[in-house]
C-alpha cells in the first residue's frame, strides 16, 4: 500500500502515513466527517434546535421534538430554559448560495 499524498510505501495495517501523517484507507476516522452541532435553515419549526440535535445524534427529528416538549412541560421551565439557551448558543448553518443564471448579452435596440 502507498500513501496517496506523499507516495511512501506503507505496511498493509498502517492507519497513518509514517512520513506525512495523513490517514490511510484503513483508518475508520478518515471516512466519517466530524458532525457539527448547528441549527439547519430548512426543516425548522421554531428555531431549528430540535432539528440540529436530531441531525447531530442521527435520530428522527420527531422524537427529539417530542422529548423537548416533555422536558418543557414536566419540570416547569427547565426544558424551556434549556431550549432558549441552545437557541442562543447553537450557530445557524451558513446560507447556501444558488448559481447565478447564465450571463446573456444585452440586446441593443436600433
Amino acid at each position: 500500500m502507498f500513501c496517496t499524498k506523499c507516495g511512501v510505501r506503507l505496511e498493509d495495517k498502517a492507519k497513518f502515513c509514517s512520513d506525512c501523517g495523513s490517514p490511510t484507507a484503513n483508518n475508520a476516522y478518515s471516512m466519517q466527517p466530524y458532525p457539527k452541532l448547528s441549527r439547519p435553515r430548512e426543516d425548522r419549526k421554531i428555531a431549528g434546535v430540535c432539528a440540529g440535535f436530531a441531525r447531530y445524534l442521527g435520530v428522527d427529528v420527531t422524537l427529539v421534538r417530542l422529548i423537548a416538549v416533555v422536558l418543557a412541560l414536566c419540570p416547569p421551565s427547565a426544558g424551556l430554559i434549556a431550549y432558549l439557551v441552545a437557541w442562543i448558543i447553537m450557530p445557524s448553518d451558513p446560507l447556501r448560495l444558488t448559481e447565478a443564471p447564465p450571463h446573456s448579452e444585452p440586446v441593443l435596440h436600433s
